[in-house]
């Protein structure tokens, strides 16, 4: 009994304590030149069209280290923090790369301030790489016996920790406040836990009830726009307390359809 209430308590409690975090450590990584698709009116066709805009990385005194531009023009990118900037400044999404070394050991630049300037209603898309952290429910869940299959519906609550990778869609709105959307991907373990009733016959042919709690190991795959997520889980359910060994899914797959809400990121 006390290894139910305690692995219930552990998921439950990663839950209710993660809701006061937030989002830090992300891993953005910029580019020298980036595409901005924009839309205008085209006489010759009299109808909307797209053209592209290349946005390039600029720099407060109109320098860039040629370590810092090679890295901008790697495949990966230049790895940075990344930030609007306010009032007067907040057509500026601002770049702080992280420190880099010169061949003579000393940090490049590191007073120096980075930046793209947008217009009003331009946006840019850039890559980011983190760690994070979801709560999730698992409301459609098929576990697989040895003889039978089974469908379970409920709130199956679980935590899952990978790692994610992404866009973040930067947009500049005059006067009226910036915002960014995230579009991720991630890939992790999860562990979850919900409460389980199931019952069989024992040596006397009597029927004995079971009501005790199930642990969820397995890994997940998911899809997130902002802070939703959807995505699939499976792995392997067991029951926890005497008896367990009765249950027909006792260390038996299953697959499971997730909903969560990303809590915090690091």
């Amino acid at each position: 009994m006390k290894k139910i209430v305690i692995c219930i308590l552990i998921v439950f409690g990663i839950n209710q304590v993660s809701i006061a975090q937030d989002s830090y450590k992300k891993r953005y990584y910029i580019k020298n030149t980036i595409e901005y698709q924009e839309e205008f009116y085209n006489q010759e066709t009299e109808k909307r069209d797209t053209k592209t805009i290349p946005l390039s990385l600029k720099s407060s005194d109109g320098t860039i280290d040629q370590k810092v531009l090679d890295l901008a023009k790697s495949d990966k990118g230049l790895l940075s923090n990344v930030k609007f900037g306010e009032k007067e400044d907040s057509n500026k999404l601002y770049v702080n790369p992280w420190l880099i070394k010169s061949g003579s050991g000393d940090y490049i630049d590191q007073d120096k301030v980075y930046y793209y300037e947008l217009k009003n209603r331009q946006s840019v898309k850039i890559n980011f790489k983190q760690w994070s952290f979801n709560a999730l429910t698992v409301p459609l869940k098929m576990r697989f016996g040895k003889e039978k299959t089974e469908f379970s519906t409920g709130a199956n609550l679980g935590v899952l920790i990978g790692h994610t990778w992404g866009t973040t869609n930067f947009v500049h709105r005059k006067e009226v406040g910036n915002k960014q959307y995230d579009t991720k991907y991630t890939f992790g373990l999860f562990l979850g836990a919900d409460k389980l009733e199931f019952s069989f016959e024992d040596n006397n042919a009597k029927e004995v009830k079971i009501k005790t709690a199930v642990l969820s190991t397995g890994l997940g795959y998911l899809f997130s726009y902002e802070k939703f997520t959807f995505g699939a889980t499976g792995g392997f359910d067991f029951s926890l307390g005497e008896n367990s060994s009765e249950w027909d899914f006792q260390g038996r797959p299953w697959l499971g359809i997730s909903l969560g809400y990303s809590l915090f990121t690091f």
